[in-house]
């Protein structure tokens, strides 16, 4: 048996992701490791995802999957980034796979699909940190569901060809978007359709590589499961206070669901799935009234440029509020 492990919601998702590769890896699974190459902007200014023609000290597998080395990074407007990922191959001396999302769910279903058939896997896990990829439609803390929802459209897409694949979220409401009992609410709810597959939390035997992993690792997300699996409870504040999230033993579960039931209880991946490439994703959320994490990083560029990484609080809560009151305009015009 072998396993494509993918963190999907972004970079810091493969710190997550690592709870996956471990357990499957005691399951029996050869696994390969990768993630969506798109960094938050206060590592990559740049908005959007890092894609083949960025990374150096890298082999091109097709135009959707980079083969990453523990020195591989890109350059993005003359600056050097180094991806998440990155940094955890070299914690694991392997090498790694950047996805990347600009292409439509179907075209990146493609790439994955090729890599896979050159690889023998036959199961796809993809990892959310958080659980905002499990949002019905417009709940009104929801502020990253472009990335998540095209490569759920992907996962699902490639279910559909064939291929086992997987949906694990880690860490409910650790992203301070949905809230814990609303995200144990819609698991229950895709669990009373048979879509709860297995649930997995830390142990002690991933602990010490979780440590070395998150010395080195830049993510909010995805440190406060293993934060609560030592001990860590109460509110949390995240995104230079600009979010809060409530840290309990529940957030350091992993959840493992049936990506075709999630979709099929969605209606932000009926929104999504049949976009043309990322552009357009964006465009059919902007047109449901849904402010995106690109629109956000779009934003703080124009005014900022690649000092976007050191906005303050007060300026994150402006620009959002602006672009927001943008797209709802938009909306109603």
């Amino acid at each position: 048996m072998k396993a494509f492990v993918v963190g999907i919601g972004g970079g810091g998702d493969i710190v997550s992701a690592i709870l996956a590769w471990h357990y499957y890896r005691l399951k029996g699974y050869d696994i390969l490791l990768g993630c969506v190459t798109w960094e938050r902007y206060i590592e990559d200014p740049v908005p959007g995802p890092i894609c083949t023609s960025a990374f150096k000290n890298a082999r091109t597998i097709n135009s959707i999957i980079t083969e990453l080395s523990p020195d591989s990074y890109a350059i993005r407007n003359g600056i050097k980034v180094i991806p998440n990922l990155v940094k955890v191959l070299k914690i694991l001396n392997t090498n790694g796979y950047s996805v990347c999302i600009k292409e439509s769910p179907k075209a990146i279903a493609d790439g994955i699909e090729d890599f896979a058939n050159k690889n023998s896997i036959d199961t796809i896990i993809g990892v959310d940190a958080g659980g905002d990829v499990l949002a019905k439609e417009f709940e009104p803390n929801l502020q990253s569901p472009l990335i998540d929802f095209m490569m759920l459209s992907s996962i699902v897409e490639l279910k559909n060809r064939g291929f086992n694949t997987l949906l694990a979220v880690v860490g409910i409401g650790c992203d301070g978007e949905l809230d814990q009992n609303y995200i144990l609410k819609r698991i229950s709810e895709i669990a009373s359709l048979n879509g709860l597959l297995d649930i997995k939390g830390y142990d002690m035997d991933i602990s010490p590589l979780m440590e070395e992993i998150l010395k080195v690792s830049n993510t909010e997300a995805s440190r406060i499961p293993f934060q609560a699996f030592k001990g860590l409870y109460g509110e949390v504040t995240l995104r230079k206070g600009t979010r809060k999230a409530f840290a309990s033993p529940l957030s350091a579960i992993m959840f493992v669901l049936d990506p075709i039931i999630v979709a099929k209880t969605s209606k932000i991946y009926e929104i999504v799935k049949d976009a043309k490439n990322l552009e357009d994703a964006n465009k059919k959320l902007n047109e449901y009234g849904i402010y995106t994490e690109y629109n956000f990083e779009i934003d703080i560029y124009k005014k900022f440029g690649m000092d976007a990484k050191n906005i303050t609080k007060e300026q994150i809560l402006k620009i959002k509020e602006e672009g927001k009151k943008l797209i709802s305009l938009r909306r109603t015009d």
